[in-house]
């Protein structure tokens, strides 16, 4: 256990540190307490520091992390706002924090989204379920930046639209200090994805038309499903 080692001794010297810096916050003296409490200080905070950074971290990790169920009803028969979700790059249009999805239409996909930073973090998807008119399901392929999941149930509402359940995860597999600070400054990612979802249902109603049989799916093969690198060609 050499590494749980080194982090109990590094803790116990910047406790000693802090220690001795709390003793010189402490000075009474007049000649010499206002130097000893400004030493004092700048150890107790050289000290404290890796301990602040690392639970700034794990607060904006935190708060970076989806783990989503909702509904939503939308005023549109359910063929056609199952054509709009089946292709994938649909989504950055009703999702803030998605760039781009590369749909390549054979149950991989490629996607990019923003970090709180502004930075850009991309992953490979697979399709793990998919029936029409009822169920899409996908995952992030193994090892990826981002571990995600989805499934979308379509349903017929009695009014003739869509109820369209949702379960979403997304898990980050690193946050840097930047990205803690500004996930932290900002709201988190769950809320900001469940607004988006809420605003899509207006947004999907609005269009003029959905076209069902526009780019249809095609069943992935286990050869594409099991594949991590993207094709040659794109579309």
């Amino acid at each position: 256990m050499p590494d749980s080692n080194h982090n109990v001794e590094e803790l116990s010297a910047r406790l000693a540190v802090g220690v001795v810096g709390g003793v010189l916050l402490a000075q009474e003296s007049k000649r010499r307490g206002a130097l000893a409490r400004l030493v004092g200080l700048g150890l107790v905070l050289g000290a404290a520091e890796p301990l602040l950074r690392r639970w700034l971290v794990r607060q904006g990790s935190a708060r970076r992390r989806v783990r989503l169920r909702t509904t939503v009803e939308i005023a549109r028969p359910v063929q056609e706002v199952f054509s709009f979700c089946k292709d994938f790059e649909n989504f950055p249009r009703i999702i803030g924090s998605l760039r781009s999805v590369i749909d390549y239409q054979d149950g991989r996909s490629h996607w990019q989204g923003y970090t709180p930073s502004g930075d850009i973090v991309e992953w490979d998807v697979v399709v793990t379920k998919y029936v029409p008119n009822s169920v899409i399901a996908w995952s992030s392929v193994p090892q990826s930046d981002v571990t995600t999941t989805g499934v979308l149930r379509f349903a017929a509402t009695p009014a003739g639209g869509t109820r369209l359940a949702i379960e979403l995860t997304y898990v980050p597999a690193d946050t840097g200090l930047s990205d803690a600070l500004h996930a932290i400054a900002t709201q988190p990612r769950q809320e900001q994805i469940r607004a988006d979802i809420e605003r899509a249902a207006f947004y999907i109603e609005s269009l003029p038309s959905l076209d069902v049989e526009a780019r249809p799916y095609l069943e992935p093969t286990h050869t594409a499903v099991a594949a991590n690198s993207r094709p040659a060609l794109r579309r």
